[in-house]
């Protein structure tokens, strides 16, 4: 390759391009100039697979060695550093890599960069830059990006100003190692096999390989481009190829293990710790690399969240049972940015190697983390209350308003009054036209006139005492009409309570027109910021049911489901396997409505992992095998559908607790009429006495009146003998006992 660029480019075009290539490797001399670039650029404007630099690498960026330099910090206990880099691309990208992950370590662990300072090009000297560093800091920990004549630099002045003493450590990259003035006691990185262009190359073959086969097995490989000057065709293809190569993993390569990450960087890179010792002789004092096999100790992450997975306290004596786990650290804090946080921030920030929960997955979470295949498929349902559908005693009054009972009871006594009243002033009455006793006994009183009314509304036989006047019979026939329109609606609003009555949810489904409808009365709500107010974001049919429960949202799933059961709440919508098992755990709750937003629980895993393929093979075959729908047997539905479908059954016949209530009116009729039979007892022996106390008083009258009629008479038959009065005796005056008077002896007075 040509030193200069544009003259590169140009034989890429002539001599490359043209033979319709359909990929590039690009090597060059460890401390090479920058045609390599152009080559990947070249190639790269018409979509040709590169191997080098700009697009796939064999070698890792410098910016990755950053990940060496802290776990050396962490190592040596260093919390702090001062990091020196030069101003180009990779410089700037090495001090980003620090930086970020110094932000995401634990607070414990966490090591921070008390200065950052750049060397920018063409510098002759880096003291005054140095000067200010040892004054204004209080680390003696120097991390250096560098190339070696600008390291050489850096180390002379800092020899200068006693900062490459034994009280201070530097730690830099592989290029600055090769600096003529390297300090004693600097630690370095030395790539494994970095100098070695044929491996490379040989990998690097072998990766195109495996790709373009792979490729060639379900796609149609079209023809490169032929000339740089049709700049119009587009290689479609290439792209593809591209990707394909990306996700090669040469597990045994030359180089060790081959894989790149989504920007065609490599990965799992090893490198020698190289140590300067006191004859300034670079010697290797330890190795740091990737497992080639797939890492048997993983960070595994999960969250509570019934039926999936459950959490109890232990104390010191305490021991989990088979199927438990024991924490190993418990964390619930929210971060406050708009970024991911929990669960997928862990990930995300690659604190944390799987997430074995509950986890919804959804296009938001697979740009950032990889997911297995389902191990549960699921939706999203609604969860409420179930209507209150109790019997009571009085349940054959339900028919009827209280209102409508009233008016028919104080209906039956007016009509019964209004009878009697006609009945007595109607001049065609039985009373008025005989005058007579046994009239007065056979007409309508206020007794036979009640009997009467209640017998026409119970509809029930009618005896004696029946309306006998025209106004009267034309009253008692529009009661009886109005008694039949009664009973009759009665009766069939009786079978439909007690009968056809079911258990009905408040709502169909999410099509439900309450739901969509924002003047209704009804309160529902989800999870702020969960899966499922994500997808209520997303859609745009259910934008107005997003704003309207958006204020209702809950930050759990626990509150919500307890706010369901107290009324608090009358919706809520989540995901269809907590709410089913919710449902099985109570009776009282119910999920209405077919599933919507079809998506599944998978396993989180970090960008690129090993485990996805194999954790995926293991769920496919817990699903053939039927582990996963006994799991749901067993801990989602608990058994206790059976018992909620027998409650739940809709009554075909009338039962003890539908008709209790007219069980008691008989036995309240019976007890009300054994009362009354004592009253009655009562009543009449008291009418006795009384009749009684009359018969002697009548009697003594009586007695009393014979008395004195018989002294006056005697008295008239003395004065007659006499001559001394006249006898005046009349027919009153004669005993009504039959008393002969002339059996009356002389009496004295």
């Amino acid at each position: 390759m040509d030193v200069n660029p544009i003259r590169t480019a140009l034989k890429v075009c002539n001599n490359i391009i043209n033979q319709s290539v359909y990929a590039v490797v690009v090597s060059h001399s460890y401390n090479g100039d920058l045609s390599p670039a152009a080559v990947s650029h070249t190639s790269g404007f018409f979509h040709i697979p590169n191997i080098h630099v700009s697009f796939l690498r064999t070698v890792p960026p410098y910016s990755h060695q950053a990940d060496v330099w802290i776990k050396i910090l962490r190592h040596f206990r260093f919390r702090r550093f001062i990091l020196i880099h030069s101003s180009d691309k990779d410089g700037r990208a090495l001090m980003r890599r620090i930086q970020s992950i110094s932000q995401n370590m634990e607070e414990e662990m966490k090591v921070l960069a008390e200065a950052v300072t750049e060397f920018e090009p063409g510098l002759e000297s880096f003291a005054d830059q140095l000067q200010i560093l040892r004054n204004s800091t209080q680390s003696h920990v120097f991390l250096l990006y560098a190339k070696k004549n600008d390291s050489e630099i850096i180390f002379r002045d800092a020899q200068k100003l006693n900062l490459t003493g034994i009280s201070y450590v530097w730690i830099v990259t592989e290029q600055a190692l090769d600096a003529d003035n390297i300090p004693v006691g600097t630690l370095g990185l030395r790539l494994v096999n970095a100098t070695n262009e044929k491996i490379h190359i040989k990998d690097s073959i072998y990766v195109f390989k495996s790709a373009f086969l792979q490729m060639n097995k379900t796609e149609l490989i079209t023809s490169p481009p032929r000339d740089c000057g049709d700049s119009a065709h587009v290689w479609e293809t290439g792209k593809s190829l591209f990707e394909i190569i990306r996700k090669q993993n040469l597990v045994k390569g030359e180089t060790g293990n081959v894989a790149f990450d989504e920007k065609g960087d490599r990965i799992n890179a090893e490198y020698d710790i190289i140590n300067i010792n006191a004859e300034s002789i670079q010697s290797t004092v330890g190795k740091y690399h990737y497992s080639n096999s797939t890492p048997n100790h993983l960070k595994v992450l999960t969250i509570e969240e019934k039926p999936f997975v459950y959490v109890r306290e232990i104390n010191d004596n305490d021991e989990c049972s088979p199927n438990e786990i024991s924490c190993a650290r418990f964390n619930s804090s929210v971060g406050p940015k708009k970024e991911w946080t929990g669960l997928i921030g862990e990930l995300v920030n690659e604190r944390a190697d799987m997430i074995v929960a509950p986890l919804t997955i959804n296009l938001e979470r697979a740009e950032f983390i990889e997911f297995s295949k389902p191990f549960k498929y699921q939706g999203i349902t609604i969860l409420e209350k179930k209507p209150l559908q109790s019997t009571t005693v009085v349940s054959f009054l339900q028919p009827f308003s209280n209102t409508l009972w009233i008016l028919v009871l104080v209906s039956v006594n007016v009509v019964a009054l209004v009878l009697y009243l006609l009945d007595r002033f109607s001049p065609f009455s039985l009373l008025k036209k005989t005058n007579s006793e046994a009239a007065e006994e056979n007409a309508l009183n206020m007794q036979s006139a009640l009997w009467f009314a209640w017998s026409v509304l119970l509809n029930s036989g009618i005896g004696e005492g029946t309306p006998k006047s025209c106004c009267t019979r034309v009253l008692g026939m529009i009661w009886a009409g109005f008694a039949m329109i009664i009973f009759a609606s009665y009766t069939a609003n009786l079978a439909a309570f007690l009968v056809l009555a079911r258990p009905k949810t408040k709502l169909t489904g999410i099509n439900d027109a309450r739901l969509r409808n924002t003047m209704e009365n009804l309160t529902y709500a989800t999870v702020r910021g969960s899966a499922v107010d994500m997808y209520f974001q997303r859609q745009a049919e259910l934008s107005n049911m997003y704003r309207t429960m958006e204020a209702n949202n809950y930050d759990t799933a626990e509150a919500a489901i307890r706010d369901v059961k107290n009324g608090k709440l009358m919706a809520f919508i989540w995901d269809s396997a907590r709410l089913e098992y919710e449902a099985a755990q109570d009776c009282e709750l119910v999920t209405s409505g077919e599933l919507f937003g079809h998506s599944g629980y998978g396993i989180g895993l970090t960008k690129g992992s090993r485990w996805a393929d194999a954790v995926t093979i293991a769920i496919l075959n817990f699903h053939e095998s039927g582990v996963i729908d006994s799991l749901d047997h067993r801990w989602i539905l608990q058994n206790n559908v059976q018992h909620c479908d027998k409650s739940d059954k809709p009554q075909h016949t009338l039962g003890l607790k539908n008709m209790a209530g007219v069980f008691m009116l008989v036995a309240g009729g019976i007890i009300g009429g054994s009362g009354l039979i004592i009253v009655e007892v009562i009543y009449r022996r008291h009418q006795i006495r009384k009749e009684r106390k009359l018969r002697v008083a009548r009697y003594a009258a009586h007695k009393w009146r014979g008395i004195v009629q018989k002294r006056k008479i005697l008295r008239a038959t003395l004065c007659a003998q006499r001559g001394l009065c006249a006898v005046s005796l009349s027919l009153d005056s004669i005993p009504q006992d039959g008393t002969d008077i002339r059996k009356l002896k002389r009496v004295w007075p």
